[in-house]
């Protein structure tokens, strides 16, 4: 049973073998810091909200139509992800996971994010333009708006306060850590995550079908969104329920004993059929990635440990940060890209701080759940090993060889053992992330509802000090002393409550976002447009390949995978979170093309076509190679655009 006071700015959790219905008490009805009807205030805020993602869309990407936000290779990979799910879908889903990218491996698509969760919202959009970039800019902008909104709900129900709502909306939706993810559209869409917390815990509360079947409903959604957080959710949802209900648990079942096992009992079925057809649809889903787990699609503790949240990454924004950012640190150039810009702003963290002194002043229940389940996050973001910073001082800027896993990173001091080294060998999932740090998305959900109770605790005061004001008869002492204190102190609180909204965006907001062009349509090369018409669907590869420690980087193949999304063949290029030894082997041959062990390996895999990009190499090699493509037996140019051209092999 809750013991927290009447005065608190928490709605007591009441739970008890007969109460599994909320019933809306006298106090709720009258007191409006326990009210749960919506009004004219909701909407006003959730207006705002839209205003700001359109205000945000306008200023950063007013090209909607040919850039997006963020460096070209996550985006381009992630618009080719978007339009094949909606194109396979719709013709051929039976071939979905078998990806049009990194042929001839198997099950492509599990090598990264799916995004079908983002699919839902890309594909009227892709279908009606035709534009895969304005489709994919609706899909971004969209998800910010979604993750406040869903955010202010969660908020809401727990505050019963608009204005606290609100200001967990714009913490959860503009942090400066979810900015610094602008490239990464499956980090950014965590908008399902504060609802799937909401309605579990509604669900153990009430135990009523709809929330069970809601939970199950953004639970889901959320993994289909991210498989990272998918991941991170589970396990952070069992960390909530497990510190929430163990006690009233165990104090139930020794007050009630055999009484309250069977009431138990009769509660499990809605749990229980819903789990069970929700498993059914996670095992589809999940299968893939599990085969890629097996088949060596695992990650190194090495890996993680690069990717994993250091201390001083904290006080790091990203460089385009107007209050904030920097480009240099220590004179090393600050990439905009980097897991390891993880300033959560000065504002969030001091109402953050004021919600878990609340949390302990009032004997919240929810609120120390939501806190300790914050702490257990934040170790787990810690990687592997604890971390203070790198040598130089700044965030740590990944290679290519530490990307593909090919190198140990040296232990940084403390080096303290964390709870992920244990779970990467126990839980099932942390083998196969790269990215610790990720788990700041799923923080800031705790920090957001904080904040909001903080807030809420503000307003309440502000409310209290009108509410004496107005009570106090005329003419008395205390009259006099309410009227020179109460209204400054009344006065300064709603100041404040109107400055924290405007701290929160002041340190969100950028002075610029880094965007890349994006052809489509008729600009698109002309090459593609030939592939699109020609040959079918038959393998081809396009060189230059990405090699280590070639001039060819990894992420310029994302214009491969783009430019497929043009034309139906499979191509044995393309990038992706996870690169195969198939696919490294395949460029390592590909260095001495039209070499015959080369061209005796493309034939091995049946690859039918070579599209070559002369630019991409340096002119001495690209004239040797060309004349050597010509004089071979075993090439035949089908094709020529400039300096693309396209060569069957025969």
């Amino acid at each position: 049973m809750s013991t927290e006071p009447a005065n608190s700015i928490i709605i007591p959790t009441k739970i008890s073998i007969q109460h599994n219905k909320h019933k809306v008490t006298p106090d709720e009805k009258t007191n409006p810091r326990l009210q749960r009807r919506w009004d004219w205030q909701d909407i006003l805020y959730l207006l705002l909200l839209v205003g700001l993602v359109v205000v945000m869309a306008y200023r950063f990407t007013p090209n909607f139509t040919g850039e997006v936000a963020g460096e070209w290779w996550d985006p381009l990979l992630n618009m080719w992800t978007l339009s094949w799910d909606t194109t396979t879908l719709l013709h051929a889903p039976t071939h979905l996971w078998q990806a049009q990218l990194l042929y001839p491996n198997n099950l492509s698509l599990s090598y990264s994010e799916n995004l079908l969760g983002e699919a839902i919202i890309y594909t009227p959009f892709f279908l009606l333009s035709h534009n895969p970039v304005f489709a994919y800019n609706m899909t971004f902008y969209i998800s910010f708006l979604l993750c406040g909104t869903n955010m202010y709900i969660m908020a809401r129900h727990y505050t019963g306060r608009p204005l606290a709502a609100f200001v967990a909306a714009l913490i959860f939706a503009f942090a400066p850590y979810r900015l610094a993810q602008l490239d990464h559209i499956h980090i950014i869409a965590g908008e399902w995550m504060p609802l799937a917390f909401l309605y579990l815990d509604l669900s153990l509360e009430q135990g009523r079908w709809r929330n069970w079947i809601l939970f199950a409903l953004f639970f889901f959604l959320q993994l289909l969104s991210s498989i990272y957080y998918g991941i991170f959710l589970s396990y952070s949802l069992l960390a909530f329920v497990l510190i929430r209900y163990t006690l009233p648990f165990i104090s139930h079942l020794r007050s009630g004993k055999g009484h309250y096992v069977i009431y138990l009992l009769r509660r499990t079925l809605k749990p229980v059929i819903v789990f069970a057809i929700m498993f059914n649809f996670l095992g589809i889903l999940m299968a893939p990635y599990l085969v890629s787990l097996q088949g060596g699609l695992s990650r190194s503790l090495g890996q993680s440990t690069g990717y994993a949240a250091f201390v001083r990454d904290f006080l790091f924004a990203e460089p385009f940060n107007w209050l904030y950012g920097t480009s240099y640190y220590n004179g090393f150039v600050l990439p905009y890209d980097s897991e390891h810009y993880l300033f959560l702003g000065l504002t969030t963290m001091a109402l953050a701080v004021c919600g878990i002194i609340l949390a302990w002043r009032k004997r919240s229940t929810v609120l120390r759940a939501y806190t300790w389940t914050a702490l257990i996050v934040l170790l787990f973001a810690f990687g592997p090993f604890l971390q203070y910073s790198t040598p130089n001082g700044g965030p740590f800027v990944a290679t290519a060889s530490s990307f593909l896993g090919r190198i140990a990173l040296p232990a940084i001091p403390p080096n303290i053992v964390m709870p992920w080294a244990l779970a990467y060998f126990v839980l099932p999932g942390f083998s196969g992330l790269r990215v610790p740090a990720r788990l700041i998305g799923v923080l800031l959900i705790m920090l957001a509802l904080l904040a909001a109770f903080a807030v809420a605790w503000l307003q309440n005061r502000a409310s209290d000090y009108a509410e004496k004001r107005l009570n106090t008869e005329p003419g008395t002492v205390a009259t006099r002393h309410f009227t020179r204190l109460p209204p400054l102190r009344t006065v300064a609180l709603r100041i404040l409550l109107v400055l924290i909204p405007l701290a929160i965006l002041m340190e969100a907001v950028p002075a610029y976002i880094p965007v890349t062009q994006v052809p489509t349509g008729n600009a698109i090369p002309a090459v593609y447009h030939w592939l699109a018409t020609h040959g079918g669907q038959e393998p081809i590869v396009e060189l230059p390949m990405a090699y280590l420690n070639e001039e060819f980087s990894f992420k310029q193949e994302a214009w491969y995978d783009y430019y497929a999304i043009y034309h139906t063949h499979p191509i044995a290029d393309g990038w992706s979170g996870y690169r195969p030894t198939l696919t490294n082997n395949m460029a390592a041959q590909l260095l001495n093309f039209p070499s015959a062990s080369s061209l005796a390996f493309l034939k091995q895999y049946h690859i039918v076509y070579v599209v070559l990009h002369l630019q991409y190499y340096n002119p001495a090699i690209a004239a040797t190679m060309l004349a050597q493509a010509k004089s071979n037996a075993g090439l035949r140019r089908v094709a020529v655009f400039g300096s693309d051209s396209v060569w069957q092999v025969i």
